[in-house]
């Protein structure tokens, strides 16, 4: 079994992608969005990553996998559906860099509709939610 690998360092290259490749009107934020954010924006909900349960080399060395979760915000449905859908080309065509480690392209693994954020007043969010795995290169 191995050590398994930090998460944060993964979260912000994933971070710093999706600032890079997001137009300056969305906004991309960790955890949370700061209170009296504008829509547009995106915010990225990571968990701590995880030994692989699967993909074990001869060695019995695990790659870590890192969950995590987008959800787009819009003042209308369209605007949520636009944020959603440019950070899904981002995360599905770009991969991550971070040194020491070997990172395997991101795959998504479930969306949810747009829905009104009744909560928020006049917003609307959509979610996805993306795996993306990881291991040491030395």
């Amino acid at each position: 079994m191995t050590t398994p690998l930090e998460s944060r360092p993964l979260v912000v290259a994933l971070m710093a992608m999706l600032d890079a490749g997001l137009p300056n009107t969305i906004g991309i934020f960790w955890g949370m969005a700061p209170q009296g954010a504008t829509a547009p924006y995106a915010v990225l909900y990571p968990d701590s990553g995880m030994e692989s349960a699967v993909d074990r080399s001869l060695s019995d060395e695990a790659p870590n996998d890192l969950r995590f979760q987008i959800t787009s915000v819009g003042a209308t449905p369209e605007q949520a559906a636009l944020v959603a859908d440019k950070t899904a080309l981002i995360l599905l065509t770009t991969v991550p860099t971070v040194p020491g480690r070997r990172v395997r392209p991101i795959r998504q693994e479930g969306t949810q509709p747009v829905l009104r954020d009744d909560t928020a007043g006049a917003l609307f969010f959509a979610t996805a939610q993306y795996l993306v795995r990881s291991d040491r290169t030395t």
